[in-house]
């Protein structure tokens, strides 16, 4: 007889109820993390796909970097004032 998959809420009832309870071996650290994940998977479900955090995170990156250059504090490389004499092959690719 095939078991019933138990509904997101009483799976996350009883992944609190594991949690709580510290491992004493491999196997059982293992099902902790899992649990572990599974809740945070719960709580954060319905906030934010992934695709737009990754998305929000790429522009933030952007608008840091912007200020970054903008202060001095990075200076950006020109690969053309690079003399050719410099360029050494290592394995597939130059630098």
């Amino acid at each position: 007889m095939k078991k019933k998959k138990l509904s997101s809420k009483q799976q996350y009832q009883l992944d609190v109820e594991l949690v709580k309870i510290k491992p004493t071996n491999r196997t059982e650290a293992k099902a902790h993390l899992a649990a572990q994940l599974r809740i945070s998977k719960f709580k954060s479900k319905g906030r934010r796909g992934f695709n737009s955090a990754a998305k929000s995170a790429k522009e933030s990156l952007d608008i840091a970097n912007a200020i970054r250059f903008g202060e001095g504090v990075v200076e950006s490389v020109d690969t053309a004032r690079i003399p050719d004499s410099n360029k050494r092959w290592r394995g597939r690719t130059a630098d």
